[in-house]
């Protein structure tokens, strides 16, 4: 990718930099309007709308990418307030602990994508996608599978970063137990509705997951694509490029980009392409 093809995104970037406000109002608004979404969605289970729990995931899912991804790459401030932002919300999710070890692993995706360093794409997934593709595909989508195989696997010598700030803070990791500790005390969710939420969101991470990482084209490292509300996620190849770029420039930036896939074409690819591959260095 040229210089000439990040061009729109660096300058709004810069923008977004000069004006950390608006970034940050924009982050808050947003995020809070997904909460009152997932909150909302909690009230409908409960009155016996079990569908529910589907838009529940959905607005999780982005409440994710927004305030958990973003911040693991501190694209919101640029300080360590971002890893705070991002388990202050985990815990308002009912998601601690999990979101430091996503930041170390996700930084390590970036810093090895598509080699065999990669933890996101290690030698075991990569032969059960090769020999049992569906196999690979159910267990990618049930909550948490692969990722505690990813953390009980992964070796020392594979898995270091030069940033001390990518290793899990066990402060900040207290600090989202509490935070969701407080959540379950004065909010009572439903078991169930938290397990499908998780379920749901888990699901669509794994089907944008095939939409940003395989593909049959030639010469790839990752796809652009459309996801619902995926708030930029879906604009993957600059994303890889410039990790450290907000959500909403990224968001802004997508509407001005082609499209490589979507979201059933990477499920039909996964489940019906022999040719739908990982891309790979």
């Amino acid at each position: 990718m040229s210089t000439f093809d990040l061009d729109r995104e660096k300058k709004l970037d810069q923008f977004f930099r000069r004006n950390g406000w608006l970034l940050l109002l924009a982050t808050l608004s947003v995020s809070a309007l997904l909460y009152i979404g997932i909150y909302w969605s909690m009230f409908m289970f409960d009155q016996g709308h079990y569908w529910a729990i589907i838009l529940s995931g959905l607005f999780g899912h982005s409440f994710f990418v927004i305030l958990m991804h973003d911040g693991a790459h501190k694209s919101l401030t640029r300080t360590k307030w971002d890893h705070v932002i991002m388990n202050v919300s985990a815990g308002l999710i009912i998601l601690p602990v999990y979101t430091e070890l996503f930041k170390k692993y996700h930084l390590l995706h970036h810093a090895h994508t598509n080699t065999d360093k990669d933890p996101l794409w290690n030698g075991f997934k990569e032969r059960l996608f090769n020999e049992r593709r569906v196999l690979y595909a159910i267990l990618q989508c049930i909550p948490f599978a692969f990722n505690f195989y990813v953390v009980l696997q992964s070796k020392d010598k594979e898995t270091k970063l030069k940033n001390p700030a990518a290793k899990p803070n066990i402060y900040l990791i207290l600090l989202s137990l509490i935070v969701a500790g407080t959540i379950i005390y004065f909010a009572r969710p439903n078991v169930w509705f938290v397990l499908g939420s998780f379920a749901i969101m888990t699901s669509l991470g794994a089907i944008r997951y095939w939409g940003e990482h395989m593909g049959t084209l030639k010469n790839k490292e990752s796809n652009t694509h459309w996801f619902p509300l995926g708030m930029g996620i879906g604009n993957h190849e600059v994303h890889h490029h410039q990790p450290g770029y907000s959500w909403l420039t990224l968001t802004i930036g997508l509407l001005f980009r082609k499209m490589d896939t979507n979201p059933l074409k990477s499920i039909k690819g996964i489940f019906f392409d022999r040719d739908f591959r990982h891309y790979k260095d």
